[in-house]
């Protein structure tokens, strides 16, 4: 077996990192199609759901009620996450995932906070 000169060896080299390019870019093709994929199914259902609880028929009526909602959703969007949506749904009125706690005041202590 005759020994491999310098070239020779670098050429394969590079071969063998031209076909490392070429499989590292169809992993990141695949990733990226499969992320695009996620996207568009997230797209899909909150497109539903907007449709599904506001009567919403069209892209022009949607965005003019998203638009309309936008300030109240983004002053209560941390209230907003803590709805619990099965109890909501059954009880047919909002129920939030951790209850606000309410200021309890010892009966000998009313007194005192009305003076």
């Amino acid at each position: 077996m005759a020994r491999k000169t310098d070239e020779e060896r670098l050429k394969e080299l590079e071969e063998k990192m031209e076909k490392i390019k070429a499989k590292k870019q169809q992993v990141a093709s695949r990733l990226q199609q499969k992320e695009r994929k996620e996207r568009t199914r997230r797209l899909i259902q909150v497109g539903a759901i907007f449709e599904k609880y506001f009567d919403i028929v069209g892209e022009d009526q949607a965005e003019q009620v998203a638009y309309g909602m936008k300030g109240a959703v983004e002053k209560h969007k941390e209230k907003l996450l803590n709805i619990d949506v099965e109890k909501s749904k059954k009880e047919k009125e909002i129920v939030y995932e951790v209850q606000e706690e309410k200021l309890i005041i010892p009966e000998n202590e009313v007194e005192n906070v009305y003076k």
